[in-house]
């Protein structure tokens, strides 16, 4: 018998199955952890590692409990505002999904109008356990049954290099044997949707650059997937905004020795930058050769100024995309290291359990940052000492793009990335 706790947990679990659309989370990949992880961290701003989680799925042997924070951090995540939040309102729930017995009738009145409505129930039933069996029916046929990646045709074609831009979808999966046909346009399970079996066309619009992986599913089985450049015209600038962020016309932040967004620009977009500032950010991305993260140097020099509000921390980071996880780097005041998290391309690193102390700068002055790789492990400098060393494991990732984000203002210059054989891309 499944105790109460456990009941809790698993209920919550499937939630984010359902959330993110991967299918069980028994049959998910290591990598599909780790991915996990940056949403719940996007959304939350809580880290939890892909061995964390893989624990609270049981795919780890684990014989302790997950802490409360690890569970406030999953709820929170599906939107609940904590976990006692959440297993209140799943009892309420569950109460309200109990049959009870009905009081004796005293009248024939009475009688009949139970009679009545137990029809009405016993019809309403038979339509659920229908409906039911249907997608139960449906959905064993997607499990039991392999598809063939033959069978299916997927692509995708971007409209323009200007951001937002419109892709085209073009797919075929008129061999699916059941009806439900998906399209997620990225690994955020909110850009899946559902099209017709019998079409070919979808359509979608990106807000954002990036090197996005787009899958076509038949029920819970990625049949097709391929990867998805959204380039950039040179570089873009935005504060960021839900859902549409607000971009910066060119002449607002490029200069002929950097990039900058003042406070002047974020005021005259109408945003406040108090008391909580925004995220301005800096793209550029598809624009020079890609080169491996086996073989690279990069340097840049960043500054935020502006530490008014909440913005104390001066939060900045550096971002290099690649066709797999990003390299992250993130840089504050050193007063706020606890809260800063370093993305290699095979993991995250917390402050909370590392020491991150040399990514904390004097941000209100140019703060030099350097990234390079042999082949073996990632270094990193700020301001030409050494910060921290990691491991490289997914030696085959190459970069693709830039970004740099700041809270509230920033400033960028001294751009530089090239491998041992030439200088791929330098600007300011």
């Amino acid at each position: 018998m499944i105790e109460n706790k456990d009941r809790y947990r698993l209920a919550c679990l499937r939630l984010i199955e359902k959330k993110v659309g991967w299918g069980d989370g028994s049959h998910w990949s290591n990598a599909d952890f780790e991915k996990l992880s940056n949403l719940i961290y996007e959304k939350t701003n809580v880290l939890l590692s892909a061995s964390t989680l893989k624990r609270v799925w049981g795919r780890v042997r684990y014989d302790g409990k997950p802490a409360i924070s690890t569970l406030d951090a999953l709820v929170n995540f599906i939107d609940y505002e904590n976990w006692r939040a959440f297993v209140v309102q799943y009892d309420e729930q569950t109460k309200q999904e109990t049959p009870t017995s009905p009081p004796k009738e005293r009248n024939a009145s009475k009688f009949r109008t139970r009679l009545i409505f137990s029809s009405l129930m016993v019809l309403v039933g038979l339509f659920v356990i229908f409906s039911f069996l249907n997608r139960k029916e449906e959905k064993a046929k997607t499990s039991h049954f392999t598809l063939s990646e033959k069978d299916f045709s997927f692509s995708s074609k971007p409209l323009t290099r200007s951001i937002p831009n419109s892709v085209i979808f073009t797919y075929d999966a008129s061999k699916a044997i059941v009806d439900s046909v998906f399209i997620q346009q990225t690994w955020d399970a909110n850009r899946r949707v559902q099209v017709p079996k019998d079409g070919n066309t979808h359509t979608a619009v990106y807000y954002e650059p990036g090197y996005y992986t787009a899958k076509l599913s038949i029920g819970d089985q990625v049949v097709k997937e391929h990867p998805l450049l959204v380039a950039t015209d040179g570089w873009l600038a935005t504060i960021d905004r839900k859902p549409i962020p607000i971009y910066l016309k060119k002449e607002w932040y490029l200069n002929k020795n950097q990039l900058s967004i003042p406070a002047r620009i974020v005021e005259q977009s109408k945003i406040s930058l108090l008391p909580n500032p925004p995220v301005v950010k800096f793209f550029n991305v598809g624009n020079f050769e890609p080169t491996s993260v086996s073989d690279f140097s990069f340097e840049v020099q960043v500054k935020n100024a502006f530490n008014d509000g909440s913005s104390a921390c001066q939060f900045s980071h550096i971002l290099l995309i690649t066709d797999a996880m990003p390299i992250a780097i993130p840089l504050s005041i050193k007063g706020c290291v606890s809260d800063l998290n370093l993305m290699t391309v095979d993991s995250v690193i917390s402050g909370k359990y590392t020491d991150l102390s040399k990514f904390g700068a004097d941000l209100s002055n140019w703060v030099k940052v350097a990234c390079r790789s042999d082949g073996k492990v990632l270094q990193f400098h700020v301001n030409n000492e050494k910060a921290f060393e990691a491991p490289l494991i997914s030696k085959n990732a190459k970069i693709v793009g830039m970004a740099y984000t700041f809270m509230g203002t920033g400033s960028v210059k001294g751009i530089k990335l090239s491998n041992s054989s030439k200088m791929l891309y330098k600007a300011f």
